[in-house]
């Protein structure tokens, strides 16, 4: 891999959406739990999904010791520490060797700024990686659930709407004419533009409708949901 397209930002972006596409699938980016409450082995699971963006071949080692994991990077091992926050790294200031850490990877940078601790990690040539920024760069919008057609949307449909369900139920038929649907509903000769475009398909995984214009000009009433739409016919007296 060329290293001088990971330099990039727009390399490193095109890389991550192609990791997110070709092996994780879409919509992983939307992450629901509370960013500042990760813990240390949900930023060690967050990293590895997305460590060939920072020019890294490859995983050596993940362990419980001091730096958490050692990476191979341009044919070099390079030390990588796991924080959440990366004030928590303030510990390894005081008891460990920071020139065996090359990366401190976390969630967000919480230092204020001037922070003497930045100093210090800037002194030993540490770079900080914020995995935050680079998912909110990259995130990808989930799929929608599959919303299915309820009693409650169908209760919630107008007046003329629910006539026009009643003349597929009377008839005792799954496809109406525009001018039987009219009949039905006393708007014989009148405009059913408006009543009849209520009826949109939800594009959903299953592709679930309710009543919808064919090819031939008619109108399909879909027959599984005939015991909600009598519910409804019934409760309000259509």
């Amino acid at each position: 891999m060329d290293t001088r397209e990971l330099r990039s930002l727009r390399g490193q972006v095109n890389i991550l959406k192609k990791i997110a596409r070709d092996n994780l699938g879409q919509g992983i980016w939307g992450l629901e739990k509370d960013s500042e409450k990760f813990t240390h082995e949900e930023i060690i699971f967050l990293f590895a999904r997305v460590f060939p963006v920072f020019g890294i071949d490859y995983i050596k080692e993940i362990r419980t010791e001091y730096p958490d994991c050692i990476c191979v990077k341009e044919r070099a091992e390079i030390g990588i520490e796991f924080e959440p926050l990366l004030s928590s790294f303030k510990d390894h200031l005081r008891k460990d060797d920071l020139t065996r850490c090359q990366y401190v990877v976390c969630w967000k940078n919480d230092l204020a700024l001037h922070d003497p601790m930045s100093e210090e990690i800037e002194k030993f040539n540490i770079d900080v990686i914020e995995l935050g920024k680079l998912y909110e760069k990259i995130k990808t919008k989930r799929p929608k659930r599959a919303e299915v057609i309820t009693q409650k949307m169908i209760d919630g449909l107008t007046e003329y709407q629910i006539k026009i369900l009643k003349a597929f139920v009377d008839a005792d038929r799954d496809q109406l004419t525009r001018d039987e649907i009219g009949a039905a509903i006393r708007l014989h000769g009148k405009p059913l533009g408006g009543p009849l475009s209520g009826f949109k398909p939800i594009v959903t995984l299953s592709d679930d409708w309710l009543v919808r214009k064919r090819p031939d000009r008619t109108w399909e009433f879909n027959r599984k949901h005939k015991e909600k739409v009598v519910a409804t016919i019934k409760k309000f007296k259509i």
